[in-house]
């Protein structure tokens, strides 16, 4: 084998690893923006259906009184 073919196998492998790397990297990047954004937008329907199973008992002293 010549020089020139060894490294281009050499430079080959080489790019093949590292974007496998990119790759695995960029999914990993993917699925953890994916849950932060599930996570945002399912919060604020969860709390509504927290509040409906568990209401939120005003008291008098939260009430707004009356002026004078």
């Amino acid at each position: 084998m010549s020089r020139q073919t060894i490294n281009f196998w050499i430079l080959f492998s080489v790019s093949v690893i590292l974007s496998a790397l990119a790759i695995t990297i960029f999914f990993k990047a993917l699925k953890v923006i994916l849950i932060v954004i599930l996570t945002l937008a399912l919060a604020p329907i969860i709390y509504l259906i927290l509040r409906m199973f568990f209401p939120i008992k005003k008291r008098d002293e939260d009430k707004l009184r009356e002026r004078d």
